[in-house]
């Protein structure tokens, strides 16, 4: 077995090669590496056959390359050089990370050799060490059990049970990867109710005296009291009608943040992660240099860890801010009681672009101090902990190194804050049009549907749940995922008059939400239509409804009733469309509002008959 200085010592002759040299011939050896660490038990991948010509042309010329391998592990053997079954993959870990870790150094000094001046790195360096320490907070036994005290456990643990039964129903024998298990669908209830139930967004507060809004007017000095709970930094508003000034302090302590329970994606990002820490999820803070903040979260079951973002209710889209809000990346880095880690490269997949923007510091520089504060926190673990980190972060060096294609609803601009102020930030993705879902869903019949010449869906509020009658009685959770189209739109369950609807979000005046539903295709159209869209308007505020066939529409009144539509015969498009508008407060206008637990009445059903065109 060779020794982690034996395979240090190698790897310094392999990294004398000229760089070009070395990147070339490091990215062959990381393949052959990281083969054999994922799948150790297949046999082909622990045989490199000498004769092999990118082998012959790429590595045996060299230096140091193959005496790496053998230092590892790797024996000749007559044409090939292997490594047995029975050999421990110790050296091939650290061999993997030395590898990982120069390519990075190198990719960077291609674009990035400057010089540097020592006070950048001094300011570089000391928000290393505030944002380190900071998440130590996570770590109290006291604060953690605050925390829990405040997370509905059992039903988020019964709705977890109940995702999982749906993911495991729908998936078969040809499905790809690794499906989630109990603890990844806790997670992702735990977010989904820390967005829509416990955290509250704050662009400006309301004015305490008459319930208007308030323009900011700059910052206001901190009390004592401030200080104390982390805000260094409080905004100051007045109202202009009756020139009452508001505080918005910007507290820092997660847990003045479950008291307070609002703010932006600092406070959001601060308190989610003290409740993962609260479930005993591993956790990292994550400080993006270019002003966002999110967590990351360890699936034990698919061994990688998860981008959460709870102001956007996201999970696992790594590419979101690059691809789809425009962000212009340079550092982010990972915070966590054990470990800090650059993982900047995961969320992009413009290495170039963001390497030619890092120039707070070098990258070698970088990487040392990362490595210094990781030698203290992990001083007091466990040597077989010490190895779990290590062989973790090897894999995630790997996944940093390797291309990126995005994924579905990675190009959503931002949706969390108004409007403005995400075009403010540039974060409103292509065209401005952040506020759309973007993930357009579309109904169109089913084979059972065209038998039966009908589409009848229905939705419950209560149990944010659609059942499509037409089809098999077939559930969809998440009012998000059948809507066609939704600007400015979110959920909202009031807990103390027990009430939940979907509304505009918080401090925008308009909001627009469809379904649509084509028939194209089928030999189909539309013969009429049943419809209940319910609505509930106060002060002077009010909704528009409108359904939209191939070239007229008709105007809908709100109704609790179920009307009959039958102008728009003859239709292979159908959209049923609202608009929210008006009123002194964003709760002015509800859709399908009911009460909390009325889980057996629909505020939306429509049905379209269909007959043949």
């Amino acid at each position: 077995m060779s020794s982690g200085s034996e395979v240090t010592a190698a790897f310094r002759e392999l990294s004398g090669n000229e760089p070009g040299t070395f990147l070339d011939v490091s990215e062959l050896l990381l393949k052959y590496v990281n083969n054999v660490i994922r799948q150790p038990d297949v046999t082909k991948y622990r045989s490199i056959r000498l004769g092999n010509k990118m082998f012959e042309n790429r590595v045996l010329p060299v230096q140091g390359a193959l005496e790496c391998l053998f230092t590892v592990g790797f024996e000749e053997d007559d044409e090939n050089i292997t490594l047995k079954e029975s050999s421990p993959l110790d050296g091939l870990r650290i061999f993997q990370r030395l590898l990982a870790q120069e390519r990075l150094v190198l990719i960077s000094n291609q674009i990035n050799n400057l010089i540097f001046v020592q006070a950048t790195e001094q300011t570089f360096s000391q928000k290393l060490q505030n944002s380190s320490e900071h998440v130590m907070k996570y770590e109290d036994p006291l604060l953690q059990q605050k925390a829990r005290e405040k997370i509905p456990f059992q039903d988020l643990k019964t709705k977890a049970e109940q995702r999982l039964r749906r993911i495991s129903s729908a998936s078969s024998d040809d499905d790809e990867g690794i499906l989630p298990d109990f603890r990844d669908c806790l997670l992702l209830e735990l977010m989904k109710w820390f967005k829509e139930r416990f955290f509250r967004w704050m662009n400006s507060p309301n004015c305490s005296s008459c319930g208007g809004r308030t323009r900011a007017v700059g910052n206001l000095p901190p009390t004592t009291e401030d200080l104390r709970w982390g805000a260094g930094q409080v905004e100051g508003y007045t109202c202009p009608r009756c020139n009452t000034m508001e505080r918005f302090p910007r507290y820092n302590n997660p847990e003045k943040l479950l008291e307070t329970r609002t703010g932006r994606c600092g406070e959001w990002a601060n308190c989610f992660t003290l409740c993962c820490r609260a479930l005993n999820f591993e956790a990292r803070h994550v400080l993006d240099w270019t002003d966002h903040v999110w967590t990351e979260v360890y699936s034990n079951s698919q061994k990688r860890w998860l981008h959460m973002d709870p102001c956007e209710n996201c999970c696992d889209k790594p590419l979101l801010y690059e691809h789809g809000w425009n962000k212009k990346l340079s550092y982010i880095i990972a915070f966590s009681f054990e470990e800090v880690v650059d993982v900047t490269w995961r969320y992009t997949a413009k290495e170039q672009e963001v390497i030619g923007r890092r120039k707070e510091c070098r990258e070698k520089w970088l990487m040392e101090s990362i490595a210094k504060l990781n030698q203290r926190r992990q001083a007091n673990q466990t040597g077989a902990r010490r190895r779990e980190l290590e062989e973790r972060f090897g894999h995630e060096l790997v996944e940093f190194l390797s291309p990126k294609t995005i994924r579905d609803g990675e190009d959503q601009g931002r949706l969390s804050g108004s409007a403005a102020w995400r075009v403010a930030r540039g974060e409103s993705g292509a065209g401005g049009l952040s506020e759309s879902s973007q993930t357009k869903f579309v109904f169109r019949p089913t084979e059972s549907e065209k038998r039966e010449k009908l589409i009848h869906v229905r939705y419950n509020t209560a149990r944010d749940r659609y059942i499509r009658i037409s089809d098999g009685n077939r559930e969809t959770e998440d009012w998000e995922k059948c809507v066609f189209s939704s600007i400015c739109m979110f959920r909202k369950q009031e807990f103390d008059w027990q009430m939940v609807y979907l509304a505009r979000q918080e401090n925008t005046d308009r909001g627009w939400i469809s379904w649509k539903f084509d028939t194209s295709g089928s030999g189909m159209v539309v013969d009429k239509v049943k419809v209940r869209a319910s609505s509930k308007t106060y002060e002077n505020a009010q909704v528009k409804w409108t359904l939209e066939g191939d070239g007229s529409s008709t105007s809908l009144n709100g109704s609790d009733s179920i009307v009959e539509v039958t102008d728009l015969a003859g239709s292979i498009h159908l959209e049923l469309k609202a608009e929210l508008s008006g009123g002194s407060m964003w709760q002015h206008t509800q859709l399908f509002r009911q009460e909390d637990g009325a889980n057996n009445e629909y505020p939306l059903d429509i049905s379209i008959y269909l007959k043949e065109g």
